[in-house]
């Protein structure tokens, strides 16, 4: 199974910058596009990042309120693109990793577990 994420930490200029990436990626990802039922609509991404960035804009001049209204779009936005790499890992199979690094998403390779020997002292 494999194990993907997306970089959504950081300052919020960087945090917001790469989910507009992201999205760019998901919009050309064709197996997103296939499952429209069960993924989160690209529309309502799109419309979560667009306030976001509307919220970030009126928080520049540091008011307290805009700030607060920008965190909490800013955690719908991240929480959305946790569902995507949720959906996407569930979906997709090891002949999907380059199309996926192309979108953004990262492929996060799971240590293999060592066999625990029974060795007797």
């Amino acid at each position: 199974m494999l194990h993907l994420k997306y970089e959504l930490a950081g300052k919020a200029s960087t945090v917001l910058s790469n989910c507009q990436r992201y999205y760019g990626g998901l919009a050309s990802l064709s197996l997103y596009k296939k499952a429209a039922e069960q993924a989160v609509p690209l529309e309502v991404i799109k419309a979560a990042i667009d306030d976001a960035e509307q919220k970030y804009n009126s928080a520049i001049n540091y008011d307290r309120v805009a700030i607060v209204m920008r965190n909490k779009s800013f955690k719908v936005m991240i929480d959305l693109f946790k569902k995507v790499a949720a959906y996407l890992q569930v979906v997709a199979t090891d002949d999907d990793i380059p199309a996926l690094l192309q979108a953004g998403v990262e492929v996060v390779a799971t240590p293999k577990r060592k066999r625990a020997s029974s060795s007797s002292s």
